[in-house]
């Protein structure tokens, strides 16, 4: 999409569209998590994603290291302003639990101090998936086939697989929902023609 003649980068595109798995592979591809906007500003992923209200999207820059304080021409702290303006309290939660600072003149509600945001993976250690060995590769080998059919499998016999998962789901417990609580349907009224 082009305003003004200006392009806008992968990373802006993926924000606004709402796709995570876009935002990631944005970042991938080597996108600046603080690229700056028209004004020289840093922060507009991040700023963009917090007008947006998309908590995954924000939660994913913040963990590549966007700035929750970033500025923007109208001041200090643009992140939150913008989370808060645009009522995405959870997004405000997760500003100031990575770190933003209420800018003066802003009164954030207590109890968007109270919502509970998932700590970010960065904060975690998260563990990071094992390098593959050189010598990991699994080899099949034809067997005889177990049924009146003349042939060769390879791999899984996926009927005894099916019928596998059909014996475990009976044995798996009933759920329980007691605690939910379901309310009656509103009656209808009745309609009356005119």
């Amino acid at each position: 999409m082009t305003i003004y003649g200006i392009q806008a980068s992968q990373l802006i595109e993926a924000i606004r569209s709402g796709r995570l798995v876009s935002v990631i592979n944005a970042i991938d591809d080597g996108a600046q998590i603080d690229e700056p906007d028209i004004h020289g500003f840093s922060g507009l992923p991040l700023r963009t994603a917090c007008f947006t209200g998309n908590l995954a999207i924000v939660r994913e820059l913040l963990s590549h290291g966007a700035n929750p304080n970033a500025p923007a021409s109208d001041g200090p702290g643009a992140p939150l302003r913008l989370a808060l303006r645009c009522r995405h309290f959870d997004v405000a939660a997760l500003l100031l639990q990575a770190g933003a600072i209420v800018p003066d003149g802003i009164t954030v509600d207590p109890a968007v101090y109270a919502i509970s945001c998932a700590p970010l993976a960065i904060d975690l250690g998260a563990p990071t998936l094992p390098v593959p060995a050189d010598n990991n590769l699994i080899e099949f080998e034809a067997v005889e086939a177990h049924n009146d059919e003349p042939g060769i499998d390879f791999g899984t016999q996926t009927n005894a697989l099916g019928t596998d998962l059909l014996f475990l789901e009976e044995d798996l417990p009933e759920p329980d929902i007691g605690h939910l609580a379901l309310e009656p349907l509103p009656e209808e009224k009745p309609r009356h023609k005119s």
